[in-house]
């Protein structure tokens, strides 16, 4: 028999692939052989799909003499005998064969489609997670992952195997599902605790001297205050002409205050491993971002105590977890004026870090200190270093400040309960009637535990729930 030449030229091409073939177990040569059986008229039409660098047999119902492939770049075809056809993977892609017999008769069309080899990757996979169950589907010179994994860890770690079979990491896509769907609540403690110490110590003098019969001298003096934000003081002296009683006055001014402020938010925050969660308690002021025809911009920035976290279930019960926490306040300080607008400063306190604990565990974020000082003294010139007396003309102002901001987390790995369990502080409760707020000033009524129409007997687990006076 006669064979085309391009059919002779290709052989060597192909002749590593049907060797492989031939060597592969049956059960492997089974799955890649493509039988044709000649039906009705026309010539038989089907698709074959090949790992690149493997091989398929075709094994035709005629004898055929010469083989048509469109696109030898992806894929060769070899006559082993007239029945029988090795077709070879060579490169990513689609291309077509056509079969023809000794009388120029088209025998087959076969539709070839070339992928990426999936089958190291897969026994890589099967070494690595062995409790996984992945399928890997090629789709041209990417891959698909599909079936479930344990965690988002073993997740993410087949992701990452996976982008060492391709040339990018884009060409892998991720569609692996989580067995049981880990969801993990985040209990957060920010405290924050703020000790400020004012101090002031002036004399407002209005001295009055030698009066004369149309006239006086004046002298006066007061404290300045200006680190507090006081008006500024001044000094006069000078003659007045005013008939009046010689006097002389002085005022001492003296002012401390201590105060102390707590910040405490306690969110308890529910989320799916690998999901966002955001918190925040505080408000929002507006800040203009532009202006048009119909007038002024204006969004709104929020401030407040904040919180931002990705849980993310590791094996054998730990948890990463990812944190952002940030306590702001308005502040004068830094505040602008636009277009008749005041726009107020923000004082933050931020703090940003990935950790990783078993679930009960807690963490602290500590040493966010601040401390500031601040001292002014004012005085009459030349009048401050007379011994005694040079006090009745200066003011002392001073301010203090220290503030520490402590965040400690706490996260669990959580499942839903018997909706029966859950409480809420309104449980139970029953407003007063027109009676007993007019004669007893209630707002509630109060009620023994197992009365007729009172609460159930359960009590709450922990100090939550609310006090109405």
């Amino acid at each position: 028999m006669k064979l085309n030449a391009s059919i002779l030229r290709r052989a060597a091409v192909a002749l590593a692939g049907a060797a492989c073939l031939l060597a592969a177990p049956a059960a492997v040569q089974a799955q890649s052989t493509v039988r044709v059986e000649l039906g009705g008229a026309g010539a038989a039409a089907q698709n074959l799909s090949l790992p690149r660098g493997k091989s398929a047999i075709v094994e035709l119902p005629v004898d055929a003499r010469d083989v048509l492939v469109s696109n030898p770049a992806v894929a060769d075809a070899v006559l082993r005998t007239p029945r029988r056809i090795y077709v070879l993977g060579v490169a990513p892609g689609q291309t077509d064969a056509v079969f023809f017999d000794a009388a120029g008769r088209q025998i087959l069309s076969l539709n070839i489609r070339v992928d990426q080899s999936t089958a190291a990757l897969e026994d890589t996979i099967r070494r690595v997670a062995p409790t996984s169950q992945v399928r890997i589907e090629a789709a041209n010179d990417g891959l698909i992952l599909t079936g479930s994994v344990a965690s988002a860890s073993e997740s993410s770690a087949i992701e990452k195997i996976a982008h060492r079979y391709v040339e990018k990491p884009e060409q892998v896509m991720n569609m692996l599902s989580i067995r049981g769907g880990d969801q993990v609540m985040i209990k957060v403690r920010i405290v924050e605790m703020q000790r400020n110490i004012i101090k002031q110590l002036g004399v407002d003098t209005n001295f009055i001297v030698n009066q004369l019969s149309e006239g006086r001298w004046v002298l006066g003096g007061s404290p300045t205050f200006g680190v507090n934000g006081k008006p500024m003081g001044d000094f006069v002296a000078g003659y007045q002409k005013q008939d009046a009683d010689d006097t002389a006055s002085a005022l001492m001014q003296a002012f401390e205050r201590v105060g102390i402020v707590r910040t405490l938010a306690e969110p308890n925050l529910t989320a799916i491993s690998g999901e966002s969660g955001k918190f925040l308690a505080g408000g929002e002021f507006p800040v203009p971002v532009g202006r048009d025809d119909d007038g002024i911009t204006i969004e709104f920035k929020p401030y407040g105590i904040g919180l931002g976290y990705t849980p993310v279930v590791l094996s054998e019960g730990r948890i990463s977890i990812k944190i952002s926490t940030e306590v702001s306040e308005l502040t004068s300080e830094g505040a602008i004026q636009v277009q008749g607008l005041q726009i107020p400063g923000l004082q933050v306190r931020r703090a940003e870090t990935t950790v990783e604990m078993a679930s009960g565990q807690s963490l602290m974020i500590a040493g966010l200190l601040k401390e500031q000082t601040k001292q002014n003294i004012d005085s009459v010139p030349g009048m401050t270093n007379l011994p005694v007396l040079g006090a009745l003309f200066r003011s002392r102002d001073y301010l203090a400040g220290e503030t520490e901001l402590v965040v400690i987390i706490t996260p669990y790995i959580v499942n839903g309960t018997n909706p029966n369990r859950m409480q809420t502080p309104a449980d139970g409760l029953q407003v007063a009637g027109d009676m007993d707020s007019i004669l007893l000033g209630r707002m509630n009524r109060a009620t023994r535990p197992g009365a007729a129409g009172g609460p159930p007997p359960a009590a709450y687990q922990g100090p939550v729930g609310y006090v109405i006076e």
